[in-house]
């Protein structure tokens, strides 16, 4: 029983010691591909940190597409431009600021000599118009594709816990809240009405 374990011990160690010998030059072969798409990441968060969104369309695929944390699917420049609009500026706007932290969980993985995929993490800081700051923590995975020598954003997804959830915390104290001016808006129409008929000469 001991040699068996021994045996496999040996074995595990040389398919680590292969699998390690095998990524090493790998990852020295396109070592200006991975800092090129780290640059792309923080151009990423730069540019949605800012609002400068604009600074990103030379790195966006034609087709372009991300998916929120609140669900939504934005293709192309405009229509996330729109989003952003809608969030800080909107009638209905309910953020001041977004600062969007990400970090990769390893380096892309290239699913062939122009396409990778990534994946990652981000603690992102809401400063809503109301005063409050929370911070949600979000999970990301990004496709891009190179182009001459110019890696570009294909997809970006985003997700959020579903069960903390700031934004979501948010609009539903914002709807909690116009549910009670509204009812306080009632009660003080209906008490005027009462009190209009009954100073009202009868008949």
């Amino acid at each position: 029983m001991r040699a068996i374990r021994q045996m496999i011990c040996v074995l595990a160690t040389v398919v680590a010691s292969a699998v390690a010998s095998a990524q090493t030059p790998a990852l020295e072969e396109r070592k200006a591909d991975h800092d090129a798409l780290r640059a792309l990441l923080a151009q990423s968060a730069t540019a949605l940190n800012t609002r400068k969104l604009d600074s990103m369309a030379e790195v966006l695929h034609p087709g372009f597409t991300v998916i929120t944390v609140d669900n939504q699917k934005l293709v192309g420049l405009n229509a996330i431009k729109n989003y952003y609009s809608e969030l800080f500026d909107g009638p209905k706007a309910i953020l001041e600021k977004l600062e969007t932290r990400p970090v990769a969980d390893e380096v892309t993985q290239f699913v062939d000599a122009t396409t990778g995929v990534a994946y990652g993490v981000s603690d992102d800081i809401y400063r809503f118009k109301d005063g409050d700051t929370r911070t949600m923590k979000t999970r990301w995975s990004a496709v891009m594709v190179k182009e001459g020598d110019v890696w570009k954003l294909v997809n970006v997804h985003f997700s959020a816990n579903v069960l903390d959830n700031p934004l979501l915390d948010t609009l539903r104290a914002q709807t909690q809240k116009l549910a009670l001016m509204a009812g306080a808006a009632g009660l003080i129409v209906g008490a005027l009405l009462m009190a209009w008929l009954r100073r009202r000469p009868r008949a």
